[in-house]
């Protein structure tokens, strides 16, 4: 397995932007998730496969964060060179969800968003 990472302390709603040269695999997992990811385990993480180009991650939560590049497989590697940088955190934003995620990613945050103000509504009428 060939892969580029990096470590960082990252704050709630800071956005990590990865600048990728070629088509790769980019995943976001906390220090933990990294652990198993690098011993070959079953592991979980925010991303995916991305083209060339740029790609944003709204952190969710404090904690030491790792950005993952995957340089493809053993039999079919790939020649990727990465960026990373942090940018400072944006507090208007109400979610983890980047405002340049593709529609349908912003379409399921919106539908999330208006069951949680349904649910407030609901409490403020028993109160």
């Amino acid at each position: 397995m060939r892969f580029l990472h990096v470590k960082f302390p990252g704050k709630k709603k800071e956005i990590v932007e990865v600048a990728i040269s070629h088509q790769a695999r980019v995943k976001f997992m906390t220090a933990r998730e990294f652990k198993l990811y690098s011993n070959s385990r079953t592991h979980t993480f925010f991303g995916g496969t991305f083209k060339k180009g740029t790609v944003r991650f709204v952190v969710p939560f404090d904690s030491v964060w790792t950005v993952v590049v995957e340089k493809g497989t053993a039999s079919a590697p790939v020649d990727v060179t990465a960026r990373c940088s942090v940018l400072p955190p944006d507090r208007d934003a109400l979610s983890t969800v980047a405002l340049d995620a593709p529609a349908h990613v912003r379409a399921i945050q919106s539908n999330d968003q208006q069951q949680v103000e349904a649910l407030s509504e609901d409490d403020q009428g028993q109160g």
